[in-house]
C-alpha cells in the first residue's frame, strides 16, 4: 500500500506518454511526446484501407503499408505526404499485422489490385524486425478478399489502459526499476535502457541521456548478418518484380532502431556492439526505390533535433515530415 501510494504521488502518468517511458517506469520525464506533438495541428488527409468502398475500382497514388511506425495518425509521414496533394491509402495495421512485407505478398496474390490501383507503394518496416521478416516469406500465399472483407467488418479497435493498478507488478517494479536507473544502464525487470549522451542537444529541454528499447540491442546480431541483409535485398527484388508487373513501383522504407540511429552518441559506447546493418544496407544495389533513412535522418539528430521521441521508440512528426519530403520527390521524379 505505501509503494502504491509513493508510486501514484511520484508518476505522472500524463508525460509518461512514450513506451519507453512507460516500460522504464521513470518518475520523471523531462522530454515528453506531447512537448514535440503540440507543435503540429496537421488534419488527416489520407484514408485507410478499411474505409475504403472495395466494391468499385479505387485509384490512388500511393497505398502504404508497415508496422507501428506507420501507425501515427495524423502526425504519420503519409499524412505529410497527402497534405502535399498526394493521394494515400494506408492498409491498416490489424490488416497487415505483424509482418507486412508477407501481408503485402499475399495482396499481390490475391487480386486486390484489380481493385486498388496505386502507382506507388510505400513498404515500412521496423529495422529490427527486417530481416526476420523478409526470412520467412512465403510468395505463395494469398489473401482472401472475403475474409478480408469480414475482418474489416468485425474489427473493434481496443483501446489500451495505462493507469496504475494496485494489484500489478507494476507497484513493485516502478520503485525498484528507478533506483537501479542510478547505477544501471537497464535494471533487472525493464525493458528499457538508459545511456549518457555525448550532447544534449537531441531532444527538447536538452536530457544528457538516452532512453532506448532492449531489443533493439537483442537484436543486434540478426540486424548486423550480412547475409541476412542481402536476403531481405533479394525478396524485396522480387516482390518488387511482381509489383512492376501490375505498374506498381515499391518504394522501401526501413526505420532505423532509435539504438542504431543515435548509437555514434552514445557516451560509452564500447560498452555496446556497434550496429552495421545500414553500412551494408544503403549501399547496396536494389530492384526497388529505397528511402536512405538512416543516412537522411542522422544529418538532423542535432539540428533540428527530435528526430525520435526522447521518451518513445518511434520517429516524432520532425522526422516524419522529413521522410514525407523525401517521398515527395522520388514519387514527383
Amino acid at each position: 500500500m505505501i509503494l502504491y501510494i509513493i508510486n501514484v504521488l511520484k508518476y505522472d502518468q500524463r508525460e509518461a506518454e512514450g513506451d519507453l517511458a512507460r516500460m522504464g517506469y521513470f518518475y520523471s520525464n523531462p522530454s515528453p511526446k506531447s512537448t514535440i506533438n503540440s507543435r503540429y495541428i496537421l488534419p488527416q488527409q489520407y484514408t485507410f484501407l478499411s474505409d475504403t468502398d472495395l466494391s468499385t475500382e479505387v485509384k490512388t497514388d500511393v497505398l502504404t503499408i508497415g508496422d507501428s511506425f506507420s501507425e501515427q495518425d495524423s502526425l504519420g509521414y503519409q499524412n505529410f505526404l497527402a497534405s502535399k496533394g498526394t493521394t494515400v491509402v494506408h492498409v491498416d495495421r490489424f490488416i497487415s499485422g505483424s509482418n507486412p512485407i508477407q501481408t503485402l505478398v499475399e495482396m499481390v496474390n490475391s487480386g486486390i489490385f484489380d481493385i486498388i490501383h496505386p502507382e506507388f507503394i510505400v513498404l515500412q518496416s521496423t529495422q529490427r524486425d527486417f530481416n526476420g521478416r523478409t526470412r520467412s516469406v512465403d510468395f505463395d500465399e494469398s489473401l482472401d478478399l472475403e475474409v478480408l472483407s469480414r475482418k474489416i467488418k468485425e474489427h473493434k479497435p481496443a483501446r489500451p489502459n495505462y493507469n496504475l493498478q494496485f494489484f500489478s507488478d507494476a507497484t513493485l517494479k516502478m520503485p525498484l526499476n528507478n533506483l537501479q536507473f542510478r547505477y544501471t544502464a537497464k535494471p533487472l525487470f525493464s525493458n528499457t535502457y538508459k545511456v549518457k549522451t555525448t550532447s544534449q542537444k537531441l531532444f527538447s529541454n536538452t536530457p544528457d541521456h538516452l532512453l532506448f528499447y532492449k531489443n533493439d540491442l537483442n537484436q543486434i546480431t540478426a540486424k548486423n548478418d550480412s547475409l541476412g541483409t542481402l536476403n531481405s535485398i533479394q525478396v524485396l527484388n522480387k516482390l518488387s518484380k511482381l509489383l512492376a508487373e501490375r505498374d506498381i513501383e515499391l518504394i522501401v522504407l526501413v526505420s532505423p532502431d532509435k539504438y542504431d540511429l543515435y548509437y555514434p552518441y552514445i557516451e560509452e559506447k564500447s560498452k555496446f556492439t556497434q550496429p552495421t546493418f545500414f553500412s551494408l544496407y544503403e549501399p547496396a544495389e536494389k530492384g526497388y526505390a529505397n528511402i536512405d533513412t538512416y543516412r537522411i535522418l542522422s544529418k538532423h539528430l542535432v539540428n533540428p533535433g527530435d528526430i525520435y521521441y526522447y521518451d518513445d521508440t518511434h520517429w516524432s512528426p520532425v522526422a516524419t515530415e522529413i521522410i514525407a519530403d523525401e517521398l515527395h520527390g522520388l514519387v514527383k521524379k
